[in-house]
This record gives structure tokens, C-alpha cells and sequence, in this order.
């Protein structure tokens, strides 16, 4: 049996590619039921499949009872760097234990070299399933609770230092024991942890820009590239919010057709308030505010903490009007006004003479001006204006000259092109920026004598945005002639399934002469953005046009990246 890497279909050993796709078929292996793994393990049945692997119900033989196997994609156990960071992070989250975490029990190394994970089995619905079921939202009280009962597991983790990085509905597990209340479990802590950076999942669904991350519930920091050792718990609140959102109204808070759309939502718009979507919501006060509050662009501008939240989960819960006032961290004591009657009243003062008294005023008067401009110098800095930036991001057919210019005299603008915040010691902007990547986001300050630093401001820059999508729907309805035309301007955009469609058009003479040069360019072009699928084609073509030479170092660097196909044509060519 083989699988598409694109759209997950099976397919029978003899197919190559995928006729939907023409992605190159990946080999796939599933264990069958009674096989004994480790000699402790008995397989039941499969549970289900994703991604990064395959999970099946299984009986201890020796300790009895029902546990859950993860297998993980074979490919990863030929990572030395993975197997490293796979110990260390399982090891990690076999150390968590709480009533809303799903509980990891064993770490091992099957038979065959495959990695697994043997992990509490809960028997009920994943909380994917729940909100698919409840068809428009869920009871405010019901997705309330879950909404906390998650928070109370993650902040079991973040206690520990541990940021789960990957929180969604899939992850999260509802057990539903008879007679008692329906239990949130959060389940693979660790998984983003040991993936990130893994060489097999390069060019693979669910990565861009070389990030492993759920486009739906990503936090913007996720998408801006900021490292894993960097994140913190805020990232996972983000994510809370966003399926809290949709337990709520049955939509996500931000919709998208491909990376760059759901980069661009997540990095500069504001989702609507659940309420207007259910205008019944609004019935819950301080419910919008709490969801908005879980989704704001800046982690700043989140809960602080798990505490926190809670606080204000609970608040919503019992529908109170006002969330509790946090105490000021000083409060200074009134000055006591005396009871005269007790209080002895002072000598009569005899009069000053004239000069006395104005040296007193002037005294007086220059400690009032020193005051004055001591409180002065403490006033803070106006802050410098917000630079702008023309266009101020979006969508084009080409990359666009990005202008930066503020309107602070004298100002200087510094700039990032990665996401990350810009400072002082951040690239001084001198001329306007161009060939910009699709999908590369530039953040701009500015810093000027006599003003404190401006706040930054972001653009998202989308190159050839949609001609993927039309090229997609041209190649599905076999318009391949269309089809070429929407995947030569969605491949220059930067697009690189683009580029791998393009190259199989020309190779088969799809919408077109056959054209082996043109294949080879566009495969090399996807390839060289560690789209390993479209290596181990371009070690084809190079193989069809008697390039042994460049065929091999292409399957080669197919099969390290995971393909298995291209480690069977590696063997292959002589």
C-alpha cells in the first residue's frame, strides 16, 4: 500500500504517483491485529492515522489493560538528530501528571526500528469530533468547561517548563466515563518539540517556511518564526482561544485557502467577536472580551498566566458583569486628618520682618521651579510616529518595492524582513526594499532624537496569492492548459507545489508539448526549497535524459528527506 503526501489517499503498490496530485506515492505499512510488539504489546485494532504516524489500541500481555500506541513515521527513526530530541522530549512528557493530560507510560524502538509512544487510551471522542457534531456551536457552559479543563492541564505543563506548541481539536481527547462529567485530556506534549527541525518533514503538509505548525490555531509569534526555546505558554493560550472560538460559534476565527492567506490573517487581522456570528453569545457578558483577550496579535496583550485565565473562565461562567479588579501593588495610606478638640493648638507666631518673608518666598518659589523641572525630566518622551508602509502589505501577482518613510523629523527606520521585533541594532532602512519572497513579512520601527522609539508596524507581502488555487481547479477539472498558465505565475510567486504541478505538466505533455528542460527547472526550483517529492522527480528527468550522475545526487537527497520513493530509484540506478 502507498499514500499521497499531498492529499493522504491511498493507493496499491504497482502506482508510482499519484493521479490526482502527480505527487511521487510514499510506501506505507500498517500492523496487523494480534501482532505482539516489544513482547509486552498485543495489537487490537488501528485507532486512526495522521501525519506524523499511526495509532493503534492495543492489550498489555503481561500487566493487562488497554493502552494506546503512537507509532511515528518510519522515516523519522533514520533522524540521529530526531531519535536524540525523541528520548529527551518523550522523557519529558512521561514526567506530566494530571487529570487533563493524557499520561505517557513507555518510549521504545519497535522491531523494525520504528519509534512509539505507549500512552493512556481514553475512550471517547476527540474534541475534533465533538464540534463537528454539535453543527454550529457548542453550549456556551459545555465549551466553558472544556475551554478550563484544558487550561488547567497546560498550566500543569507550563509549570514544568513545558509549551505544548501544537494545541487543536485533534489533541485533545473527551473522556467520557458512565456517571461522572465529560474530561478534557490534552494529548501529545513533546510532538512539535521533537519534529521541529527534522530533516524528513521539510516540504511536507503542515510545514512552511520550515515551521511545523496548525495554519487554523498558530499564534502569530509561531508564524513570524520565533523559536521554540522562545516561546512560552502565551502561544498555547492563543491557540485555547481559537478552539474556544469554534466550540462557540462552529468556525474558526480566521479562514484561508493556502499558507501565505492564513500567515497574513493570523499576522494582521482581528477577528470578529464570537457574538456576532451568535448573537445569542452575547448573553454571556465578558464572554467576547475573554476569546478576543486569547486571540490578541501580541503575546503581551494575552492572559499572563494559566491563573489568570481561569480567573476569567470563571467569571464568564457565573455570568458576572465585572471580572474581579486586580489590587495595585501599592496603595498609599490616607493622610490622617486630626480631631482638634484633643490636639493642643500651636503658639501664636510672632510676624517676620519684610525681608524675611521674601527670602522665604523666593525660597520657596526656586524650590517650586526646581520641583517643576525635576518633574519635567521625569514626563516620558513623546513617542516617535509609526512608520508606514506603501503598499501596506497584501496580495500581487509579482513582488512589489516595499517604501518605508515617517512622519517624525530626523527619524531613523529600522526593519526586520523575518517577523521577529525591530530595534535600534535592527538593519537601518536606506532605500526601498525589493524581490521580496512571497509571504515575507517586514516590520518596521522608528527611532528619533528627543522621542522615545515608536511602536512597530507590520506588512505581510504575497506574491502570485490565488493562481495556485485556480491552477489546483484547472488540474482537478484536466483544463491542463489553464493549468499551466496559473501554476508559471503561482511558481515565479515562490509557490512550490506550483512549481512541482508545473513540472509534471511538462513531463507528461500535459496541456502542452512535453518539454523535459522546462520539467527540470521546475522541479530543480521546488527541489532547492526542500521540496524533497520534487527531487526525487527531477532525479527522473535527469535519469530520462541520461544524467546518472545528477539523477543520483537528487534521489539521494529525495530519500534523505524522507521520500521513500526516491531511496528505492537511489538503488535503482546504476
Amino acid at each position: 500500500m502507498k499514500t499521497c503526501p499531498v492529499c493522504d489517499k491511498d493507493f496499491p503498490d504497482q502506482h508510482h504517483t499519484c493521479p490526482t496530485d502527480g505527487a511521487i506515492l510514499l510506501e506505507s505499512s500498517e500492523l496487523a491485529p494480534g501482532t505482539i510488539v516489544r513482547g509486552k504489546y498485543r495489537i487490537v485494532r488501528k485507532l486512526g492515522q495522521g501525519g506524523m504516524g499511526v495509532v493503534y489500541l492495543a492489550e498489555h500481555t503481561l500487566l493487562g489493560g488497554q493502552t494506546a500506541l503512537k507509532f511515528l513515521a518510519r522515516e523519522l527513526s533514520r533522524d540521529p538528530k530526531f531519535i536524540k530530541r525523541f528520548r529527551n522530549e518523550a522523557r519529558a512528557a512521561f514526567q506530566l501528571r494530571h487529570a487533563n493530560i493524557v499520561e505517557v507510560s513507555d518510549l521504545d524502538q519497535a522491531e523494525d526500528g520504528s519509534l512509539f509512544i505507549a500512552m493512556e487510551y481514553v475512550n471517547g471522542p476527540s474534541l475534533r469530533a465533538a464540534i463537528d457534531g454539535a453543527h454550529g456551536g457548542m453550549l456556551v457552559g459545555r465549551a466553558l468547561a472544556i475551554a478550563r479543563g484544558v487550561a488547567s492541564g497546560l498550566a500543569a505543563a507550563h509549570s514544568r517548563g513545558t509549551v505544548h506548541r501544537d494545541i487543536k481539536p485533534e489533541n485533545i481527547l473527551l473522556s467520557c466515563a458512565p456517571g461522572r462529567e465529560e474530561q478534557p485530556k490534552v494529548l501529545d506534549f513533546g510532538i512539535a518539540s521533537m519534529l521541529e527541525g527534522a530533516t524528513v518533514l521539510n516540504g511536507t503538509r503542515g510545514m512552511t517556511q520550515g515551521l511545523l505548525l496548525t495554519p487554523d490555531y498558530a499564534a502569530p509569534e509561531q508564524w513570524r518564526g520565533v523559536s521554540g526555546t522562545q516561546l512560552d505558554g502565551r502561544t498555547d493560550l492563543y491557540a485555547l482561544g481559537g478552539i474556544l472560538y469554534e466550540m462557540l460559534t462552529g468556525q474558526t476565527p480566521f479562514h484561508a485557502h493556502n499558507m501565505e492567506g492564513w500567515m497574513y490573517q493570523h499576522l494582521q487581522e482581528t477577528p470578529r467577536p464570537p457574538s456576532q456570528l451568535k448573537p445569542e453569545l452575547a448573553d454571556w457578558p465578558g464572554l467576547d472580551a475573554l476569546v478576543l483577550h486569547l486571540l490578541a496579535r501580541e503575546r503581551e496583550q494575552r492572559p499572563a498566566s494559566i491563573d489568570e485565565l481561569l480567573a476569567e473562565l470563571d467569571c464568564v461562567a457565573t455570568k458576572s458583569i465585572e471580572p474581579p479588579q486586580p489590587v495595585p501593588a501599592f496603595i498609599p495610606d490616607p493622610i490622617p486628618t486630626p480631631d482638634p478638640d484633643p490636639w493642643p493648638l500651636p503658639e501664636p507666631v510672632a510676624p517676620k520682618s519684610k525681608t524675611a518673608l521674601w527670602a522665604v518666598g523666593a525660597a520657596l518659589v526656586a524650590a517650586a521651579l526646581i520641583g517643576f523641572g525635576f518633574l519635567a525630566m521625569q514626563q516620558p518622551k513623546t513617542m516617535a510616529a509609526v512608520p508606514n508602509l506603501t503598499p501596506p502589505g497584501g496580495s500581487s501577482m509579482a513582488p512589489q518595492a516595499v517604501v518605508i518613510d515617517d512622519a517624525t523629523p530626523g527619524a531613523a527606520i529600522h526593519y526586520t524582513l523575518d517577523g521577529t521585533p525591530p530595534s535600534s541594532s535592527s538593519t537601518l532602512y536606506t532605500h526601498s526594499l525589493t524581490n521580496l519572497r512571497s509571504g515575507t513579512v517586514v516590520r518596521a520601527m522608528a527611532v528619533a532624537s528627543g522621542y522615545a522609539p515608536s511602536s512597530d508596524v507590520t506588512g505581510v507581502y504575497l506574491n502570485g496569492v490565488g493562481t495556485y488555487e485556480q491552477g489546483k481547479a484547472s488540474y482537478d477539472q484536466k483544463q491542463y492548459d489553464q493549468a499551466r498558465s496559473s501554476f508559471v505565475q503561482a511558481c515565479d510567486g515562490g509557490e512550490m507545489r506550483a512549481c512541482e504541478y508545473l513540472g509534471y505538466l511538462y513531463r507528461e505533455g500535459l496541456g502542452g508539448p512535453r518539454d523535459a528542460q522546462k520539467a527540470r527547472a521546475a522541479y530543480q526550483k521546488a527541489c532547492e526549497q526542500d521540496n524533497y517529492t520534487s527531487c526525487a522527480a527531477l532525479g527522473v528527468v535527469n535519469q530520462d535524459l541520461g544524467n546518472t550522475s545528477e539523477a543520483r545526487t537528487y534521489f539521494q537527497k529525495a530519500c534523505t528527506g524522507g521520500v521513500t520513493e526516491g531511496c528505492t530509484l537511489l538503488r535503482g540506478v546504476k
